[in-house]
């Protein structure tokens, strides 16, 4: 598949947000230094102020990744924390999903900040387990003050008519149907309190289409125009819907074999890999770190965020100057 972006011509779209986004380039960037890419996760840990002391937060698919990113970001600012996860595989899937010793991890790096955590296997497909989870939060807690949607999966494929029943259905109902699931169980517990936000990671897949993950970029849309309805619907209750859009993170969802013959599958490298995100994106980087995506949440947890409703925030690497929506 060919495509010209900017006189500039590509061969393949990748993925956004807890996924790839990028464009396969022939070679037009050097990988980043590691050197380069730790200094920047270092310097992704902001001193933690305690503004959100004594709130409550739930957070989806936190064992790892940018889920366990947020929990703890959370936890640093002062809140308690629900982690949950499915915790085991999804068949579809060719990539690891999270294990049970990893959402143990995400409750030791809470409780290490000495914030309250509670961890959950529980499936965001099913609304019941789902219920069972913010009860269980607000019988432990007494609350819930934050949501946040974070679960998600990605299939990569050939095309559209290609794939499996499964591997669409799969990505739909975690991704889409999962977040719906998710608000439709602290949406009641907020409206009781006149209070509430609900944060959802999402993608940069939401603003542009790309082949090979035809699933993802329909869920990713498709949670973009959730928030934006559930936002109007919930906003006399005093509860805000917000997204966060990243570009590609360096999570177990990109960097797996999966992915890189995706991005380049004559020459299925991790170099090429990396070379196909910053051929995207503006600044001179590759993939992000899932603490700038967690950093950049917290603004829509924060008191100065109350009025702002309905919104998606693209945490890019300037990717996002090619949209203008």
């Amino acid at each position: 598949m060919n495509s010209n972006f900017n006189g500039i011509d590509r061969r393949k779209l990748l993925l956004g947000g807890a996924s790839l986004a990028g464009i396969v380039a022939a070679g037009i960037a050097k990988v980043e230094p590691a050197v380069s890419q730790q200094s920047r996760e270092a310097q992704s840990q902001p001193a933690p102020t305690g503004r959100l002391s004594g709130k409550v937060a739930i957070v989806t698919g936190a064992a790892r990744g940018i889920g366990r990113a947020c929990a703890v970001a959370l936890a640093r600012e002062g809140c308690d924390v629900m982690a949950l996860d499915i915790a085991k595989q999804i068949n579809s899937v060719k990539y690891p999903l999270a294990k049970p010793e990893e959402l143990a991890e995400t409750d030791r790096q809470i409780k290490a900040l000495g914030r309250r955590s509670i961890t959950m296997q529980a499936d965001v497909r099913d609304l019941a387990q789902m219920r069972a989870a913010v009860d269980r939060a607000i019988r432990e807690f007494g609350k819930v003050d934050i949501m946040v949607p974070n679960a998600g999966i990605c299939t990569y494929v050939a095309s559209l008519d290609s794939m499996t029943d499964a591997e669409w259905d799969d990505v739909i109902d975690v991704n889409l149907s999962g977040v719906a699931r998710t608000m439709r169980a602290v949406i009641p517990h907020m409206r009781d309190r006149k209070q509430g936000r609900i944060i959802v990671v999402n993608s940069t897949n939401s603003r542009f289409g790309s082949p090979g993950s035809p699933s993802y970029n329909a869920s990713k849309w498709g949670v973009l125009g959730l928030v934006k309805c559930v936002a109007t619907e919930v906003a006399k209750d005093n509860i805000t819907v917000n997204a966060v859009n990243p570009t590609g993170v360096r999570t177990m969802m990109t960097q797996n074999d999966e992915a890189r013959r995706w991005a380049n599958p004559e020459n299925p490298t991790q170099e090429n890999l990396e070379k196909a995100l910053m051929s995207f994106n503006s600044q001179p980087r590759s993939f992000l770190d899932p603490a700038e995506i967690a950093n950049a949440l917290l603004f829509f947890a924060m008191p100065e965020s109350a009025a702002i409703t309905g919104e998606a925030m693209d945490v890019a690497a300037g990717a996002n100057v090619r949209w203008n929506s």
